[in-house]
């Protein structure tokens, strides 16, 4: 189930829970009723409180996945662009190597960003990337002494990009423990239905539970959303990637009239 649905379930079974405490309102007599409104009455004031401080809570954690998913995500374009730079200076002996750039940036573009949201990377992956990794650049050497070195900076910094890259991932696959916010959707029903249970059934009181309904609802979207950046409505977009690559992609097709030259 998307977010959305999800939200419209919770904002659902929140406002059913105020209504059952409305209609239990009118079975219990009125002298009990208000000789238990103070109890009842504190006992959802803690809820509150509860609720309160763990969907904020929630919320925060769920803004600084997707602010840290943003910053990582803009911290690689300036590390591929010096990779690229660095390779450049190489020559055409560094060739290879851009273009293997290029197929990586163009691989992480659709692992992120493709059909399904992100996948993770599985250990045989990882260890493939880096066995790739440490076979160009250990095993290339240049002619020139000097470039030797521009290449090894540049191996360094190819293997700091995939590790960003794993870590990102590594840190989506579980923003925060799944069933925290069924506890906080169990509190929020509990404290609907105690105050349903004090409020008398009318327009007034039937709107104002619908309406904080409505509130939860939302909450439960952001933290949904902003907790999964890659995909749903609230995402990030992959325009400065696209950017790059098209970057890339013009260097690798200026290279052979160059050479022509």
């Amino acid at each position: 189930m998307d977010a959305i649905g999800r939200s419209l379930v919770i904002g659902g079974v929140l406002f059913v829970a105020s209504l059952v405490g409305m209609g239990l309102h009118g079975l219990v007599p009125s002298d009990m009723l208000n000789a238990s409104r103070s109890g009842v009455g504190a006992m959802t004031g803690v809820i509150a409180l509860l609720l309160a401080l763990v969907l904020g809570l929630l919320i925060w954690t769920a803004f600084a996945v997707f602010m840290g998913q943003q910053l990582e995500a803009f911290s690689l374009g300036p590390l591929i662009a010096e990779v690229d730079l660095l390779l450049e200076q190489c020559g055409a002996e560094a060739a290879g190597g851009r273009r293997g750039l290029r197929a990586s940036l163009q691989r992480s573009r659709d692992r992120f960003f493709g059909d399904g949201g992100p996948r993770m990377l599985t250990i045989a992956e990882i260890k493939k990337t880096r066995s790739n990794l440490s076979h160009y650049f250990d095993n290339t050497r240049l002619s020139d002494e000097k470039r030797q070195r521009v290449f090894e900076a540049a191996g360094a910094l190819a293997r700091k990009y995939h590790e960003t890259q794993a870590a990102m991932l590594i840190r989506l696959e579980s923003p925060f423990p799944s069933r925290v916010l069924d506890i906080v959707v169990f509190w929020a029903a509990l404290l609907f239905f105690g105050d349903g249970f004090l409020a008398p059934p009318n327009v007034v009181t039937v709107c104002a539970h619908l309406a904080g309904a409505t509130g939860i609802a939302t909450a439960a979207f952001l933290i949904l959303e902003l907790s999964h950046p890659y995909r749903g409505y609230i995402r990030l977009k992959p325009d400065s990637l696209d950017r790059i690559l098209q970057s890339l992609g013009a260097v690798e097709v200026a290279q052979p009239a160059t050479e022509a030259r």
